[in-house]
């Protein structure tokens, strides 16, 4: 494919066709691919705000550019970044480990951005508490997940970052836990309130791996919310009023 062409409907096409054989599985791995496609194109985006912020546009202009305002371009395409323990709000610390983790599996998978895959595997592979449990009580392993192709490495050779960015979902993600942490009167959100806001943002690339691996977003709510002694309920996110989203 040329350089400066973007693959075409029949290319995708031939993705999935090479993914799996059968209807079902074909209709999965397009969900999986427009899931990819997602993350990149935010991926590409947030690399360009940051560009152009670096080239000195105002949060205002770049918002004109999406067509909304400052304020929203700036929480989804801000400039949150990790480069160790320095994670805003309050979580315990086996949650700021487990953020750690991910940025060291991102940076271990050549990938330049931290996502809820990698929050995921971080907590797949903790050493304790609520999310580790329900996770291995539901099947998902380090290496399930590693062998999906929603976890391919990214092109090596390049300089290492020392801050990665979050993508827009984690930080979704982020924003979720602390609601349900809140709604339980819980000041520090630990690795139960994570995995529950990670799986809350059905769109996320975390969802499509736990999907591939047979556990849907309502078993990992059943399967906390048991270990937690609370309803069901109480580990979903209550619906704000509804904003423009950006495109």
């Amino acid at each position: 494919m040329e350089a400066d062409r973007l693959p075409t409907l029949d290319e995708l096409a031939a993705v999935v066709a090479a993914r799996a054989g059968e209807p079902d599985a074909r209709l999965g791995a397009a969900i999986g691919v427009g899931r990819e496609l997602t993350d990149l194109g935010d991926a590409l985006i947030g690399r360009f705000v940051a560009e152009a912020r670096a080239a000195g546009l105002s949060w205002t202009e770049i918002g004109r550019l999406f067509g909304t305002s400052k304020q929203a371009v700036q929480q989804r395409y801000g400039p949150t970044t990790t480069d160790g323990g320095d994670w805003p709000g309050h979580w315990t610390s086996d949650v700021r480990r487990a953020l750690d983790r991910a940025g060291e599996e991102a940076r271990a998978l050549d990938h330049d951005y931290i996502g809820t895959e990698h929050v995921l595997i971080a907590l797949v592979g903790g050493d304790g508490g609520v999310a580790a449990a329900v996770l291995r009580e539901l099947g998902v392993a380090r290496d399930r997940m590693l062998a999906t192709s929603c976890m391919r490495r990214g092109p090596s050779g390049r300089a290492p970052q020392e801050c990665l960015p979050l993508m827009p979902r984690l930080k979704q993600a982020l924003e979720h836990s602390r609601r349900i942490a809140d709604g339980l009167d819980v000041r520090l959100a630990d690795t139960e309130h994570l995995l529950a806001g990670i799986v809350a943002v059905p769109d996320s690339m975390a969802v499509e791996i736990l999907r591939r691996l047979g556990v849907a977003p309502i078993d990992v709510h059943a399967a906390l919310a048991e270990r937690m002694g609370v309803g069901p309920q109480l580990l979903g996110v209550t619906r704000r009023r509804r904003r423009r989203l950006l495109g």
